[in-house]
């Protein structure tokens, strides 16, 4: 017998299910016969009868777990040793029922390709791409199923409550760990490392009467249980929609900022974004403004590639640059695309040494004039982001939102769905006009660059996106993420994301950072120590003691601030006079400007310090970021990478700061040319990439 054609082990997990096991045990026996299939039930601490109805099940196995029992890791260790053989795992929950002939069909899709680890079916309580069935009864599966062609989409993560495992891949299961979603996670993980992909089966489908029930495993690990709950909550927000939009994709980095707020992760005191959304008055332009963008649609060219962009801006080197897009339209022919850029207005935009070429820009202000707005029922909205989002954050964190964070929440949320219908027509009107191939944008978090998306998505048209910054957060989830594809500077981050379940996320590299790197003159006589800040708590502490320790004379910190930092004037200039070997940096100054006239950079979770990798002369050192952090990617995974492969040096604390600051030179070269965390190829890779679109 081939191993595509021998039996399954049907593990089911239950805590006071008996009803549902027994249904469950009821289909999986007619689905299953005439296979070399075995039932396993694993009764976990249920007082509900379950135990004593297993004992007196004669084509059943079971696993009883009582206090002894160590965690849902070491349960599934004697499930591998004990009675899986040569079989393929089958894992799910009492409450999943699977319809006629699914587990075959996902038996099929487990084997269709080698490198596919595990196959997941489709269901009406199971979130992201397996969500497709809204039914309520086990009669609608049924009837869903029979709709359905035959089809696996490969993907890079599987809902965990329901998923079929290759039984050669079973040995990967994290069995250290007490919580299921960590177990199976870390299975997710292992192999990905090693190159499998997972598959959802379309025509395998399942039905589920509630939700899962993990409270038994609370006790267990509760900082682990909260983390996994974080996890399943967050990406389950994907799929709930107000009045047909995905509003958390919208409010994601407002929502992180209160609990990072809370955690304490963020300086929230210094970061303008918390004051940002204090009204939902939409800005309109003239009418002599607004005919200048109905006139400018209309005369757009054809191209095959569409940048739109932000104003992102500063100057370098005498012109004004777009920090994140420039270096990647300019090293393309300029008969292949075009540049929507948004502006403030043009008069002043007018004004500046702008380098891009086939640059078009648009005043925001005229697409809401031209297009029109909708109107919000704002009680009926905030019920709705309270119920939906606050609320379960707040049971499952145990935390309490700040009344601003959830006032700025609804404003925005208020502001954005009264000017997206405007968008979205004008985001119609270009795509119509250019017929674009690919579209291409960077920060795609901005509101006004996520309803491009919604418009591609409905369109059909591809997008990519190009990272701003090193912490990518590109996510599995089609309604969670910004683009399609998302570009990242290095392949240490873009692998980091798919062993995380993002095989979304391309390892590109970023054209031209190699271009005009010297040797520093050392402008300075003073050693010039700068701190790169990203909002972080610690940071500025950091700056201001290393201050206060050093010689004033060899000596100078420079503090950057990050972009959206607040300081007044007169605070700055009292640290400065105070302090007297400290000098504040503005957060709009391009990172280079910083870095070439630095000899020692410093920085915790900024992607200033990447920025600064391609001078090799400069020192860069990181401090160990000790901020609990409940995203899924943590920088830290990066940095520590790029620290393995000594181009960086990460300190533990503010003494190990201090004498790396005292060992440094000079003249030393502290990495080669080509580090490893930048491609030398980035502008070869781009072009290959755009091409594959093209073709």
């Amino acid at each position: 017998m081939s191993v595509k054609n021998q039996g399954v082990l049907a593990v089911i997990i239950a805590h006071n299910e008996v009803e549902y096991v027994k249904l469950s045990v009821q289909i999986l026996l007619n689905d299953l016969k005439d296979t070399d299939s075995e039932i396993l039930v694993i009764d976990n601490y249920s007082n509900d009868g379950l135990g004593e109805w297993l004992m007196q099940q004669a084509q059943v196995s079971y696993v009883i777990c009582d206090e002894k029992m160590e965690g849902f890791g070491q349960v599934l260790e004697v499930v591998r040793d004990q009675f899986l053989g040569e079989r393929d795992l089958l894992l799910s929950r009492a409450n999943y029922f699977f319809t006629p002939g699914s587990i075959a069909c996902m038996k099929t899709a487990l084997y269709s390709r080698e490198h596919i680890a595990a196959v997941g079916p489709t269901g009406n309580l199971l979130p992201g791409e397996q969500n497709c069935f809204p039914g309520n009864t086990y009669t609608e599966a049924v009837g869903f199923q029979n709709k359905l062609e035959e089809k696996i989409v490969q993907t890079a993560y599987l809902e965990m409550d329901v998923m079929l495992i290759k039984g050669s891949t079973v040995k990967d299961l994290e069995i250290g760990y007490t919580i299921p979603q960590a177990v199976l996670r870390g299975y997710m993980k292992n192999v990905l490392k090693q190159g499998f992909h997972f598959a959802v089966a379309k025509q395998a489908v399942c039905f589920a009467v509630r939700g899962t029930d993990d409270e038994p495993y609370r006790p267990l690990d509760p900082e682990l249980y909260k983390q996994e709950k974080i996890h399943q909550l967050l990406y389950s927000f994907g799929d709930i929609t107000y009045k047909g939009v995905h509003l958390y994709k919208y409010l994601e980095p407002d929502i992180l900022v209160g609990i990072n707020n809370h955690n304490k992760l963020q300086n929230t005191e210094r970061n303008i974004g918390i004051l940002m959304w204090n009204s939902d008055d939409i800005q309109l332009s003239t009418d002599e403004e607004a005919e200048r963008t109905r006139v400018m649609i209309e005369h757009l060219p054809k191209k095959d590639v569409l940048f739109v962009s932000l104003m992102m801006r500063r100057m370098y080197q005498g012109e004004c640059i777009h920090t994140a897009m420039e270096t990647f339209i300019s090293s393309l022919d300029e008969e292949q695309y075009l540049d929507i850029e948004y502006v403030i207005d043009i008069v002043s935009d007018s004004q500046q040494n702008i380098p891009t070429k086939n640059r078009f820009p648009v005043q925001k202000s005229t697409i809401p004039k031209l297009f029109g707005t909708d109107e919000v029922d704002k009680q009926e909205l905030l019920e709705f982001l309270w119920l939906h989002f606050i609320q379960p954050l707040e049971l499952t964190l145990d935390i309490k939102f700040e009344e601003d964070i959830l006032a700025h929440c609804l404003m925005k949320a208020s502001y954005l769905l009264k000017e997206r219908i405007g968008y979205m027509k004008f985001y119609q009107k270009v795509i119509e006009q250019v017929e674009p191939k690919v579209i291409i944008y960077s920060h795609g978090q901005d509101m006004s660059l996520t309803y491009l998306r919604d418009t591609a998505l409905e369109l059909g048209i591809p997008t990519l996106e190009i990272d701003h910054g090193v912490g990518t957060v590109g996510t599995y989830h089609k309604q969670l993420a910004y683009a399609d594809y998302l570009i990242s500077y290095s392949n240490i981050s873009a692998d980091e994301c798919r062993v995380l379940g993002n095989d979304k996320v391309l390892g590109i590299g970023k054209p031209g950072v190699y271009d005009n790197i010297t040797k520093p003159e050392y402008p300075y006589p003073t050693i010039v120590i700068s701190f790169i800040s990203s909002l972080e708590n610690e940071i500025f502490d950091y700056a201001k003691n290393l201050a206060k320790r050093l010689d004033k004379e060899k000596y100078l910190i420079v503090y950057k601030a990050h972009s959206a930092e607040l300081w007044k004037d007169e605070e700055m200039q009292q640290v400065e006079e105070e302090l007297g070997n400290f000098k504040f940096m503005s957060g709009v100054l391009d990172i280079r400007d910083i870095v070439n006239l630095s000899d020692i950079v410093v920085g915790i979770r900024s992607s200033g310090i990447f920025d600064a990798l391609p001078n090799y002369m400069v020192k860069i050192v990181t401090v160990r970021d000790k901020a609990e952090n409940y995203s899924e990617l943590k920088l830290t995974d990066t940095l520590q990478e790029v620290v393995d492969n000594g181009d960086i040096i990460m300190v533990e604390d503010e003494e190990q700061l201090y004498q790396e600051v005292l060992n440094y030179q000079r003249g030393i070269r502290y990495r080669n040319k080509i580090n490893s965390f930048w491609p030398s190829d980035a502008g070869e890779r781009f072009r290959k990439l755009v091409e594959s679109y093209l073709a």
